[in-house]
């Protein structure tokens, strides 16, 4: 796996109390972000949440989402527009870190870490959203 340099990690233009660890090999996201199904399998993607937030992810092309799977309570999924948007809850306290997986209709998954935020952080900073483009399979 190597770090992926793209505009993904890029700032996006708020300031934190504290800025996300950077970590390598994995996709940073604070904000709303394209990549392709080949990136975000190469990789891991964390996505910063408030507690009480709600992640998005998006697939373009003719993949869909199908299925799942995560072992927290603190953490609600649901799979809309036929297979489209993955919409995540979180209730991940802040600092803390849950993992699910999400799969596709053509076989590929999609690792995820919902990183906790604290409330204190308004949706109008932090845009967890992702979308992601699977022309075929």
């Amino acid at each position: 796996m190597k770090l992926l340099t793209l505009p993904l990690i890029l700032v996006s233009g708020f300031s934190l109390a504290e800025e996300p660890q950077i970590i390598s090999d994995v996709v940073q996201l604070q904000g709303p972000y394209s990549a392709s199904i080949d990136q975000v399998q190469k990789s891991v993607v964390n996505m910063y949440v408030p507690d009480g937030g709600v992640a998005v992810l998006d697939i373009t092309g003719q993949d869909r989402f199908v299925s799942y799977t995560k072992n927290t309570t603190a953490l609600s999924l649901e799979i809309k527009s036929s297979g489209k948007t993955v919409t995540i809850k979180s209730s991940v306290d802040d600092g803390k870190t849950n993992t699910l997986a999400v799969e596709t209709l053509c076989g590929r998954s999609v690792s995820i870490n919902i990183v906790g935020l604290s409330s204190k952080v308004t949706p109008d900073t932090i845009k967890p959203k992702l979308l992601i483009s699977a022309p075929s399979c």
